[in-house]
């Protein structure tokens, strides 16, 4: 078993090779998707901004904004009515738009001077991350709405993009050009990211199984059955799984022989938002309105806080302290790692599906009321003078 410290240290490094302060490059974290910041957040959080991405149309119960990612100052978000954009982290102020024949509903991922994404018009898309000028596109053959997620070669530095598709198949394409290098078939459709850890790419969609392929040749490995739907992107860290799945449990698994190391579940409510992972510990939002601590080892319980509705947003954990995630009631919350207590809460009164990106002192989390919102950390408390003593 690892120590308390082991694991520390393993968290603290993947979360700062994944990201730097300023930005927040990977929609979950790193390639792993293990929901980790960096950043440690100072309360309250003030509203910096709002965007708004879409007007309601007659009719429509949500406006679906994707989960963002940002660099160098600037902020990358899709809607469900076809538009991406880029907009200026400070201000919240478009900078370009681009458009598509369906909704962007899966995060978007960078590589090199580009920033990707997947459609439901059945393309990914490559732009220029600083002008929106259009530099491939790539055709699937269904909708895509699962998160772009970026690999890089450690031997070739060449980056992939890893994006799936409701044709049932993840595909792995070079960054650069578009072209496929490989792809992989499953049983169904594929909604949610996929993970890279330990050489291995793993996914798992309507087909009920967890799908870990050989990241560089897409070569699987083996098949891990859980039994029900997995609408989001697993975990992967110290070569475990972590996934959550619509049988009313989060699972953990090896990902050496594929063996069930435990599974955790009280209630009939299905899970929806992604687990994150932070040093003992896996945290997870349900549809029992709960929000869930996990031991990592045993898979007990640790302790759960209650919402007022389902929580389907997957939670990031800023700097090993605090959990902050959305709820369908409406609110953005904030609690302690340590015993679940309520740090913080902002009522944006729409539902929060999407996971935040934590940007430096800025919280970005789209809402179904079609608008980006953006908050930002108290400022940072000066450091007292040191006492000096009279002789």
């Amino acid at each position: 078993m690892l120590s308390r410290l082991c694991f520390l240290c393993l968290a603290i490094a993947a979360s700062a090779t994944a990201q730097t302060p300023g930005d927040w490059v990977h929609s979950r974290g790193s390639e792993a998707m293990t929901g980790l910041s960096p950043i440690e957040l100072r309360f309250p959080l003030e509203l910096a901004w709002q965007h708004s991405m879409m007007a309601k149309p007659k009719g429509q119960a949500e406006m679906l904004v994707s989960s963002a990612v940002v660099r160098s100052g600037k902020v990358y978000v899709g809607c469900k009515d076809g538009q991406f954009r880029c907009l200026d982290l400070a201000k919240g102020d478009k900078l370009w738009q681009a458009e598509g024949k369906g909704a962007f509903d899966g995060a978007a991922a960078f590589a090199g001077d580009l920033v990707i994404a997947g459609c439901q018009d059945g393309f990914v898309y490559a732009w220029n991350a600083d002008t929106g000028k259009e530099v491939w596109k790539y055709e699937t053959d269904a909708e895509i709405h699962a998160a772009a997620n970026v690999w890089t070669d450690p031997a070739s530095q060449a980056q992939k993009v890893l994006i799936g598709s409701y044709d049932y198949k993840v595909y792995c394409l070079d960054a650069k050009t578009g072209k496929q290098d490989w792809a992989a078939e499953t049983g169904y459709y594929i909604n949610g990211g996929s993970a890279v850890g330990d050489g291995m790419v793993v996914f798992g969609g309507c087909d009920s199984v967890l799908h870990v392929h050989d990241v560089k040749t897409g070569k699987e490995v083996r098949q891990i059955e859980v039994g029900s739907y997995i609408g989001n992107n697993v975990a992967i860290a110290d070569g475990v799984i972590y996934v959550s799945h619509y049988g009313n449990r989060v699972g953990a698994y090896s990902m050496a022989d594929g063996a069930k190391v435990w599974e955790y579940g009280e209630r009939e409510f299905e899970f929806y938002a992604a687990p994150a992972i932070w040093e003992k510990a896996v945290f997870c939002g349900g549809r029992d309105k709960r929000f869930h601590a996990i031991d990592r080892t045993t898979g007990a319980k640790l302790w759960e806080f209650r919402s007022r509705d389902r929580i389907d947003s997957s939670a990031v954990i800023c700097a090993g302290k605090a959990a902050i995630f959305g709820s369908d009631d409406g609110y953005l919350y904030v609690l302690d790692l340590k015993d679940g207590k309520e740090l913080w809460q902002y009522e944006v009164g729409a539902p929060i599906k999407t996971s935040p990106a934590i940007a430096g002192d800025y919280v970005i989390i789209g809402a179904d009321d079609g608008n980006v919102y953006c908050f930002k950390s108290a400022p940072a408390v000066p450091a007292a003078a040191p006492e000096v003593k009279k002789s």
